[in-house]
């Protein structure tokens, strides 16, 4: 049986932005490389895609467009699963049906550590793991790129006040070894903040640790396949100059991941 994890760096999938003075703004779809990639991996014509979006706090602006992209551009039947609204939470029994019916599980960007929480009190991550043992597809972006490894950081919650002392990382869900940062082209070189943590404070936060990881760009994304002891990672760029780095546990260095698939 292979297991299949698409990780996505961030990118924005065709939303339409409202700004603040009323005006909309149509995002580009940059992510449609790798969206096309989990697809085609399942083999179908219409596989069921279950999206999570406990992220975002389940956003109900964020489905949309997941449908959007899934359903009416690529041919999935899409489905949202409600987490974090306790009063629209499934049974853990409903739950299990529906991840266990489904070919994709994708899930949206936002809060990783909330996504986690929701994820633990819902029994919703051991019921993922028995689906990604069996080959369902599991993918997202940004923070839910983040969930299938051992770790992320906590650069988005209370417990970070913005300097290097606070960083730290967190464990994720586990199915990937390492650590994984998305957005690694928007982060600066240099400095932190809350606002910003810098690419050098991350490499030194894995070096203090004896951690190694993955940075990825905007909107590249990491395919990850396994079959038995043998595991294969591959680039998804979908657009000209992003990348893949991996960050080593011992060395402050970063080299780009060699196997590339490109647009």
């Amino acid at each position: 049986m292979i297991k299949t994890i698409v990780a996505i760096g961030g990118g924005e999938m065709g939303r339409i932005k409202i700004h603040e003075d009323g005006h909309s703004e149509q995002k580009p779809w940059e992510t449609e490389l790798a969206d096309k990639k989990i697809v085609e991996i399942t083999g179908k014509k219409q596989p069921v895609l279950i999206f999570i979006g406990a992220a975002s706090n389940d956003s109900p602006t964020y489905f949309p467009v997941v449908c959007d992209v899934f359903e009416k551009k690529l041919g999935c039947v899409a489905k949202n699963l409600i987490l974090t609204d306790l009063s629209q939470r499934p049974t853990v029994e409903q739950i299990r049906e529906m991840i266990m019916s489904a070919d994709i599980i994708y899930v949206g960007g936002g809060n990783v550590t909330r996504l986690m929480k929701a994820l633990k009190e819902s029994g919703t991550d051991k019921i993922l793991k028995e689906a990604y043992d069996k080959g369902v597809i599991m993918s997202g972006n940004s923070a839910g790129g983040c969930v299938w490894f051992e770790y992320y950081d906590n650069d988005e919650d209370e417990d970070f006040d913005g300097t290097e002392s606070t960083l730290t990382t967190k464990k994720a869900l586990g199915f990937v070894k390492g650590y994984f940062c998305p957005h690694w082209n928007k982060k600066p070189e240099k400095g932190i903040d809350k606002e910003a943590t810098s690419k050098d404070v991350i490499k030194r936060m894995l070096v203090k640790e004896s951690k190694f990881g993955y940075a990825v760009d905007e909107p590249a994304a990491l395919l990850i396949q396994t079959n038995g002891d043998k595991q294969t990672m591959t680039e998804i760029i979908s657009k000209p100059g992003a990348k893949i780095y991996k960050l080593n546990q011992n060395t402050t260095n970063t080299r780009v991941y060699d196997a590339k698939v490109r647009n």
